[in-house]
């Protein structure tokens, strides 16, 4: 499933790729272009803008109407709209900042990238291949399962065990 968030949702943007969803999100784009991106890639568009809901209805393209202002709500109503299971999860495999998918990567090849603590205390870390930006487990690590079990999607061995490799 790929999402399309508009500039209202950057937030929840964020909480879909840590979930591990391919959600493009632009802050500064017109709605021809947002339209045209969904539509060319296949995308549902998540939008708070009724002029783009309506627009993009009328064009044939799969939209959901985001209607509260908070993320845990928007974050919450996705996952009913779309009917998504924890098994269909891939938490932390996306970039939070660029949406790419991450990659392993060999500790020895970050040493001057991550602070020292990090590095004598991390063993796995990722980076994306589009912006560089490396992570590791760090204490969003036990907010992300908190945040599963607030949203009542209870956390599967397999997710545990995505979640904790981050």
């Amino acid at each position: 499933m790929k999402f399309l968030a508009d500039r209202m949702l950057g937030k929840l943007a964020k909480k879909l790729r840590i979930l591990g969803f391919d959600t493009l999100y632009f802050r500064e784009a017109a709605e021809e272009e947002i339209l045209q991106r969904v539509r060319q890639e296949g995308r549902i568009l998540l939008t708070k803008d009724r002029d783009l809901l309506y627009k993009a209805l009328k064009a044939g393209l799969d939209v959901y109407g985001i209607k509260s202002d908070k993320w845990r709500s928007q974050l919450l109503a996705v996952l009913k709209r779309f009917r998504i299971s924890p098994g269909s999860l891939e938490p932390f495999s996306r970039c939070i900042e660029c949406n790419a998918k991450l990659e392993k990567v060999d500790k020895s090849q970050i040493e001057s990238l991550v602070p020292e603590y990090v590095y004598r205390t991390q063993e796995s870390f990722y980076r994306c291949p589009a912006c560089g930006r490396i992570y590791w487990a760090g204490s969003h690590v036990e907010k992300m399962k908190d945040l599963l079990k607030e949203l009542r999607l209870s956390v599967d061995e397999r997710v545990e065990k995505d979640v904790g490799k981050l």
